[in-house]
């Protein structure tokens, strides 16, 4: 009798250990996926202020105001090399900012209405991503640029510059 209980034991715990591997398998295991991103809906600044900024209107520049993320930031000339170039974040991109280029610009003549149409919404969205509007200084449309974060093709301009004042004051501005 002692023999089959051991052969018994010995059996299951054979199958046990073939089992295992198996067994293992399809166990759930916890991911730790860091940080969770801010609520997608959290950042969501001022449409009208990344179009035309602080101008009053949308067809004349103010003197000393600024004229937006778009003009100020986005399309401004960084020496030959605009954001919105295809090389860079244009519609040939494929990292997270990706702009195209409207056929209406803002200070034309033109209007731009808002709520934003479909291909301002689209360059809006884009660019919001990368706000974090609890911690502006954080922001990759600021860190990026200002060199705090790596970029290609590197450093375009200083914290203390037009455009940093510009994407820092789109957070507080009003719709």
């Amino acid at each position: 009798m002692r023999g089959s209980r051991r052969m018994g034991r010995t059996r299951a715990l054979l199958l046990l250990a073939a089992a295992a591997p198996t067994l293992a398998g399809s166990a759930c295991y916890t991911v730790d996926l860091g940080q969770p991103p801010s609520d997608i809906n959290s950042c969501r600044p001022s449409q009208s202020y990344y179009v035309f900024g602080t101008s009053s209107d949308g067809g004349v520049s103010d003197a000393g105001a600024n004229m937006g993320i778009w003009t100020d930031v986005l399309s401004h000339d960084f020496g030959g090399k605009h954001c919105n170039d295809t090389a860079c974040h244009g519609s040939g991109s494929t990292n997270s900012l990706k702009l195209t280029m409207p056929g209406c610009l803002p200070f034309t003549g033109c209007n731009i209405p808002v709520p934003l149409t479909q291909e301002w919404a689209d360059n809006y969205r884009s660019t919001a991503e990368q706000m974090n509007c609890s911690n502006v200084m954080a922001s990759k449309l600021l860190a990026k640029p200002t060199g705090q974060e790596p970029h290609f093709p590197g450093k375009l301009f200083d914290l203390t510059d037009p455009q940093a004042s510009v994407i820092i004051g789109w957070v507080g501005a009003l719709p």
